[in-house]
């Protein structure tokens, strides 16, 4: 269940999102790309403010980084993605709207 791969609508587009563990869990790269990419320097940035925010993103198996790639959420040279809750998104787009 956990490489099951499907679009959730979030913010009006529509998001990368596995369930693990049930939880459902978007793309954080894609997500950073739709929504955040004009708000701050890069993912560099975003980590480190998850961090702060005591955020933890699930980081993806191979199969769900495979996926993923085949559907155009991440480049194709990208090996590694993470995952993160569509709550969690909202407290990181929170703060980087209003930092």
């Amino acid at each position: 269940e956990n490489n099951t791969c499907r679009l959730m609508d979030y913010r009006n587009q529509a998001v990368a999102t596995f369930t693990v563990d049930g939880r459902d869990l978007i793309c954080l790269p894609q997500a950073f790309e739709l929504f955040l990419k004009h708000l701050v320097g890069g993912l560099h940035t975003v980590y480190t403010k998850l961090k702060r925010l005591d955020v933890v993103p699930v980081v993806c198996n191979v199969e769900q980084v495979r996926v993923l790639r085949s559907l155009g959420a991440i480049q194709p040279g990208v090996n590694r993605c993470k995952l993160i809750s569509p709550k969690e998104f909202d407290v990181l787009y929170e703060d980087c709207t209003n930092s």
